[in-house]
């Protein structure tokens, strides 16, 4: 356990969570520099300038800190797409357009950030089953944030997870397409592509109800 004495008038609690930013930033800078096959604690211990002491201090293994460095990328993707969902105008159209261009803006400004994502959907097992949860806490996050499903009765929400599983897992199959290059598409291209895709789902979901079919379309 870390001390929690201070120590020059910072806590000990205070140091252990520096650290563990530390170690998580080091992780992604080793992930893009060299690859998910040379990530060890002794290159991120090196890149952090902190012993191994410290690294099992915060993390149980280097699973536990890819898992969390994949994690810390993701919760802010989610924060940014679900923030920016809630300001935009009424509307689901452009509730859906911002919440994918203010998700996609986080990855596509940090080839770090871009890296992770891409080696959590990749061949490595417990990256790949951690990526499975991410992407059906972000579903339900967007369902949350959509004010028009908020019109839904029980059942119909309980379709609209399952839709919401389907089309993110496919969105996140497409950003990494476009972040990897095996897909050529241009930023404003990718949200509208997205966009369309979701609304398409959405208003499937929604046309039964009386009075939201305009709301997905506006």
């Amino acid at each position: 356990m870390p001390s929690s004495r201070p120590y020059r008038g910072v806590s000990g609690d205070e140091r252990h969570e520096q650290r563990r930013r530390l170690l998580v930033e080091a992780a992604l800078d080793c992930l893009h520099d060299e690859g998910l096959a040379g990530v060890s604690v002794r290159s991120v211990c090196a890149r952090a300038r902190l012993t191994p002491r410290y690294f099992y201090e915060c993390f149980a293994d280097l699973d536990d800190l890819l898992s969390t460095a994949v994690s810390t990328v993701t919760d802010e993707v989610a924060t940014c797409a679900v923030t920016a969902a809630r300001r935009a105008p009424d509307g689901t159209e452009a509730q859906v357009r911002a919440a994918i261009d203010a998700g996609y803006g986080v990855v596509a400004k940090d080839p770090r950030k871009a890296t992770a994502m891409l080696v959590a959907g990749a061949g490595h097992e417990p990256l790949r089953e951690h990526r499975h949860d991410l992407v059906s806490a972000f579903a339900d996050l967007i369902i949350d944030s959509i004010s028009v499903l908020n019109a839904l009765g029980l059942a119909e929400r309980r379709r609209a997870r399952a839709t919401a599983l389907f089309v993110m897992g496919g969105s996140a199959d497409v950003i990494e397409a476009v972040l990897s290059g095996r897909l050529r598409m241009s930023r404003s291209t990718l949200v509208d592509e997205l966009t369309a895709l979701w609304l398409g789902a959405l208003g499937a979901l929604t046309t039964a109800q009386p009075g939201t079919d305009r709301a997905v379309r506006g």
